[in-house]
């Protein structure tokens, strides 16, 4: 039998290869879901020539007109930064699409080949996105770069499926007691980038902006701002090479991406996993 390497720290990480996921881990969203493992780096999702391809056609700099997300670069929409009524979202979901279809048509399409990776992951249930009431699909992926000395701030993945109006409608589908975060790697930084995870998990913590919390960041644990005090926690990093999936508890654990050193820009496309309420389908979005 093949034995994937654990990385037995703070949380329990299992490397895998793309070829060999369906033996070993058969059914690892549920394995993560119901804490067997803490999350999968699955590696050679895409090949170099592929990655090459998708990385040299993104040379933007600064981030989109009128983006919601500051000075970060990103590409797609974002269910967690949508207003109750998801239109917008779902009309920027189909044209995100379109481009992604194209940034990849030298290889492998992304959405196609996210669809058999999580099928294989999915104990035989069926992978497909969420609906917006119209019948509109969500995003699979947004793409996010990171360039010199930009980072990703803490956040739980729960934050926005408890805290923010754009998730009103997907929560009556899916299981609300978690979600997962999943991530390609199609370029990685000289330094820095790394996921940072902390011993910090959502139980531990309050919310009491149920509305925009999620987007605030404003979460306490034993009443103390988390931003004041997630330093004194314990800690582990994770640097993934560049192809390789990351499908891991961001719902549970907290969680940040650490700032980019050197001249290389930290490139990675992904969104969200959960299951519907009855756990007899896996959706994906972002």
């Amino acid at each position: 039998m093949i034995q994937s390497p654990v990385v037995k720290s703070l949380y329990n990480f299992a490397t895998v290869n793309a070829e060999e996921v369906a033996q070993v881990y058969p059914n690892g969203i549920q394995d993560i879901c119901d804490r067997q493992i803490d999350g999968l780096i699955i590696e050679n999702i895409l090949n170099p020539t592929e990655i090459g391809k998708v990385v040299s056609q993104l040379n933007r700099k600064g981030p989109l007109e009128g983006s919601p997300f500051g000075d970060i670069l990103i590409y797609g929409p974002a269910l967690y930064v949508s207003s109750e009524d998801t239109g917008k979202y779902c009309q920027e979901a189909v044209e995100f699409r379109h481009f992604c279809r194209q940034l990849f048509s030298g290889g492998r399409d992304f959405e196609r080949r996210m669809s058999e990776v999580l099928s294989t992951l999915s104990g035989g249930r069926v992978v497909e996105l969420p609906k917006a009431a119209d019948g509109s699909e969500y995003t699979p992926a947004s793409i996010r770069v990171l360039e010199t000395d930009q980072f990703m701030g803490w956040h739980f993945e729960n934050q926005f499926l408890h805290c923010t109006p754009g998730y009103r409608e997907l929560i009556n589908k899916i299981e609300l007691s978690d979600h997962l975060a999943y991530f390609v790697v199609l370029s990685d930084p000289e330094a820095g980038g790394e996921l940072v995870l902390y011993d910090i998990q959502w139980h531990e913590t309050e919310w009491t902006d149920r509305e925009n919390g999620g987007r605030g960041c404003n979460g306490t644990i034993n009443g103390r701002p988390l931003a004041e005090v997630m330093e004194e926690y314990s800690q582990m990093t994770i640097s993934p090479k560049p192809g390789s999936l990351v499908i891991f508890d961001g719902g549970r654990i907290l969680h940040r991406v650490s700032a980019v050193k050197g001249k290389r820009r930290r490139i990675t496309i992904g969104g969200f996993v959960a299951f519907s309420r009855q756990r007899e389908k896996v959706f994906y979005w972002s």
